[in-house]
């Protein structure tokens, strides 16, 4: 008659060390490893959150985001995964990183002078060409120079930190396939023109600045 055996170890000698057992118990019916715990990205250990981002794909990953980023990032992976290399993606990675997409332009597309139409791909831009106009949140260090404002002199040179610009760019080349390029302007500002068509009631001046929503 024979005995039901339930583990693996159950075969070994008693002379067995700790690498049998070791090799014993990873090739049980039962692991005494919490995977699904693991492979959660809301219960996974912090210190495995790095691990799990490469596990599903994660293509934009910075160690000095906070903890709730990091897991949200995970969890959405494989959503944000099926998007690549389309707009879709470009506004939820720019997301992660505080920026904002204000408008986009993909080429080749029609070129349009006044209703004639000159070419189908626009001046100076080769086909696979994306443009972006982004929007980044940055502020001037206290007591810094600025130009036209600060005496020269005076206070330490200290420009805004260009970080922001840099994820922001991150997150675009992320979103982007390997097969397209993309040009970036982070200018959402601009000085008022006759062409722009604001109301002549004194409420707007030429040369004012006004909030740039298109490329």
């Amino acid at each position: 008659m024979s005995q039901s055996i339930s583990s693996v170890g159950d075969l070994l000698p008693g002379a067995s060390g700790l690498f049998e057992e070791a090799v014993a118990a990873g090739m049980s019916d039962v692991l005494p490893v919490p995977i699904e715990d693991v492979v959660e990205a809301a219960q996974t250990p912090v210190a495995f959150l790095p691990w799990l981002a490469v596990h599903y794909g994660v293509r934009l990953w910075f160690p000095d985001w906070p903890e709730a980023l990091k897991r949200f990032v995970v969890d959405e992976a494989p959503a944000v995964s099926f998007t690549i290399g389309t707009r879709t993606a470009v506004p939820v990675l720019l997301d992660y990183v505080d920026a904002t997409l204000i408008d986009a332009k993909a080429y080749p597309q029609r070129f349009v002078f006044g209703s004639a139409v000159i070419g189908r791909t626009s001046v100076r831009h080769s086909p696979f060409m994306a443009r972006y106009l982004v929007y980044v949140e940055t502020s001037t260090p206290r007591m810094g120079f600025v130009y036209g404002r600060a005496v020269l002199g005076r206070h330490a040179g200290r420009a805004p930190s260009r970080e922001k610009f840099k994820r922001a760019r991150a997150a675009l080349r992320a979103a982007k396939a390997p097969e397209t390029e993309y040009r970036v302007s982070f200018q959402t500002k601009q000085q008022i023109t006759v062409a722009d068509g604001v109301p002549l009631d004194g409420t707007y001046a030429l040369g004012q600045f006004i909030s740039r929503t298109r490329l």
